[in-house]
């Protein structure tokens, strides 16, 4: 089944350099607010990146959030800004969402407090409950944001659409311990109807990633809203105190395989949409990323894409990305400054210039 509403020409284009990579044999790098927060960058206009002062190059792929829209990771006209820049270099632009709890707060207030999963939110934000305005207000935002950021000629940039991710958890307040699945499917449903059939939002791919590891197709489409609803279906996995035999990479190949599997027989581009290397508890402290020093395996980036392109599945993904760095101890992809040159740099240099990965650009802006 195709998806439900009609697209921009400009996304449908976007579609199609998604499905070519999938088709391919490269697969599109990608990164969390590269283009305005970062390490090493002094401008936070999209005009620089960790990636791109360590490599030469830009991700190909770059995501934002909505978080932005309300003042946590930045300001929506900033944000408008640094898409702009980054479409104009090439890059494909992808919009997470890591959405507040509606119940906290007051009737424009919203909360990103301990108490994230409580007050019963996911059902009072649906049509009939309580908070279904303030959910709108919220939505009317996305909208807002889709229709601002535009290019040189006056249309809109198309995006890639990220709600909901790791559905199948229990640490958001959509996750599987606050929401049945039936609940979240028409909450899913919901959002997307309201987005582009009532604000007419067409320049949206959206995409559908539950958190892995993945073990059977049922397990995946649990929360699935249905084909009409989703373009892309990702996977959010991450290497949890990675060492050597760990068999992380086998279980990431066997998690892609099931999503590849689903996808090929729905005609569902596939992605990894956040994949990572996340030390925790080290001699040397608390790291939700990389470690600054003392990696117990500082060859990952390699032997992740060695993984990748080892199966048939790897292979066909578009695209797969990391998450963002926030600062020097909390990052997820090595950097350089002047004082500082991260142990990993080396291999993620090899990684990138692998002929398997794609960075930016992606598209001439020009042509």
């Amino acid at each position: 089944m195709s998806f439900k509403y009609g697209r921009s020409e400009k996304l449908e284009n976007l579609l199609g350099i998604l499905r070519d990579f999938s088709d391919s044999d490269r697969i599109m790098f990608g990164q969390q607010n590269c283009g305005h927060i970062g390490v090493s960058i002094n401008a936070a206009d999209g005009t620089e990146s960790d990636c791109k002062n360590l490599t030469g190059s830009h991700p190909a792929i770059v995501g934002v959030d909505t978080l932005s829209f309300l003042g946590y990771e930045g300001k929506m006209n900033d944000l408008v800004t640094v898409v702009k820049n980054m479409h104009r270099q090439g890059l494909i632009v992808t919009l997470s969402s890591h959405m507040p709890n509606f119940t906290l707060g007051g009737d424009e207030f919203y909360d990103y407090s301990p108490n994230y999963t409580d007050g019963d939110c996911g059902r009072r934000i649906l049509p009939g409950g309580d908070l279904n305005d303030k959910y709108k207000r919220f939505l009317d935002l996305i909208a807002e944001f889709a229709s601002i950021c535009i290019d040189v000629e006056g249309e809109k940039i198309p995006m890639i659409f990220r709600p909901f991710h790791e559905c199948n958890g229990d640490w958001f307040w959509w996750g599987k311990s606050f929401m049945t699945d039936e609940e979240f499917k028409e909450l899913f449903r919901y959002t997307i109807d309201y987005l582009m059939d009532d604000k007419g939002v067409d320049n949206l791919a959206v995409c559908y990633s539950p958190n892995g590891f993945i073990g059977s197709e049922d397990e995946y489409l649990s929360r699935y809203p249905g084909d009409e609803y989703v373009d892309i279906m990702g996977l959010d996995l991450y290497n949890d105190k990675p060492h050597k035999g760990d068999g992380f990479f086998q279980k990431l190949s066997s998690s892609l395989n099931v999503v590849y599997d689903i996808a090929l027989e729905k005609n569902k581009i596939t992605a990894l949409t956040e994949i990572g290397y996340r030390s925790l508890e080290t001699e040397n402290g608390y790291f939700e990323g990389l470690a600054p020093i003392d990696n117990t395996v500082p060859d990952w980036f390699t032997q992740l894409l060695n993984a990748v392109i080892s199966t048939e599945s790897g292979r066909r993904l578009a695209y797969m990305a990391t998450w963002a760095n926030f600062s020097d101890t909390q990052f997820w992809i090595p950097f350089a400054t002047e004082d500082f040159r991260h142990e990993m740099c080396t291999d993620f240099i090899r990684f990138v210039e692998d002929s398997h990965i794609q960075m930016a650009p992606v598209f001439d802006f020009n042509a």
